[in-house]
C-alpha cells in the first residue's frame, strides 16, 4: 500500500472510531462486534481475524440481514490490507468487496429494515469503497452511497456521531476531488454536529491549520 493509500486508511480509522462512544444510542446489538471490527481497523491483526469469524457466524445465522454481511466483507478487506503478498491483498480485497456487493443487493430487497441498520450498512460499504486503493474502481460508487446516506429521510434522526462520521467521509471526498471550500464547510459542519466527539475534535484541529 503506497503512502496515499496509507493516509486514506488512517482517515478511515478516524471516521469509524466514533461508534463505540455512542453505541448504546446507535445499535446496541452490534456494539461488541463493531468494537472488535474497529480494533481491527486500528491495526490489530488478531481483532481482524476475530471480526471475520464473528461476522461470518452472524451473517450465516442471519442470512437476510445485510449489515452483518457488509461488516463481514469489510473485515475481509482488512485481511487484504494486512496481507504481505500482493496476490493475497488482491484476493482478500476482492472477496470482501463481493460480500459487500451482496449486502447492498440484499439491502435493496429486504423490507421493513430498521433505518439505523440500513444507514450503517451503507456507510460501511461507502467507506470500504472510498478508501480502498483506486484500482479497484469503487470510489465513484462509494460517493454515490454517501450521497444516498446524506439525503436519506432518516439521516437527521441518527445520533450525532454517525452523522459526523458521514460528514467526515464527505469531507474526505471533497478534498480528494479538489473542492477545498466544500471540504472546509464540511469540517465546520462536523464540529457543529458533534463538537466533543472524535470526529468533531479532529475537524476542529484541521480547521485551525
Amino acid at each position: 500500500m503506497n503512502l496515499n493509500h496509507s493516509l486514506r486508511f488512517c482517515l478511515f480509522i478516524l471516521l469509524l472510531a466514533v461508534f463505540p462512544a455512542q453505541a448504546d444510542d446507535f445499535d446496541s446489538v452490534l456494539t461488541d462486534d463493531r468494537n472488535v471490527f474497529l480494533q481491527g481497523v486500528d491495526g490489530d491483526k488478531r481483532a481482524v481475524r476475530n471480526a471475520v469469524n464473528r461476522f461470518r457466524s452472524l451473517s450465516r445465522s442471519n442470512p437476510r440481514d445485510p449489515v452483518y454481511l457488509a461488516y463481514y466483507g469489510a473485515s475481509i478487506t482488512l485481511q487484504g490490507r494486512d496481507a504481505t503478498k500482493g496476490f493475497e491483498k488482491k484476493g482478500f480485497t476482492e472477496d470482501g468487496l463481493e460480500k459487500i456487493d451482496r449486502a447492498l443487493k440484499l439491502l435493496s430487497e429486504v423490507k421493513h429494515y430498521p433505518s439505523v441498520r440500513h444507514l450503517d450498512t451503507l456507510l460501511v460499504a461507502a467507506n470500504s469503497f472510498v478508501y480502498i486503493p483506486s484500482f479497484f474502481n469503487r470510489y465513484d460508487k462509494g460517493k454515490d452511497l454517501l450521497q444516498e446516506i446524506l439525503t436519506h429521510d432518516d439521516f437527521n434522526g441518527m445520533v450525532a456521531g454517525f452523522k459526523a462520521a458521514a460528514y467526515s467521509t464527505a469531507a474526505f471526498v471533497a478534498r480528494t476531488d479538489g473542492d477545498e471550500a466544500e471540504y472546509r464547510r464540511l469540517l465546520a459542519l462536523i464540529v457543529e454536529t458533534d463538537p466533543q466527539g472524535r470526529d468533531g475534535r479532529a475537524a476542529s484541529a484541521l480547521l485551525k491549520e
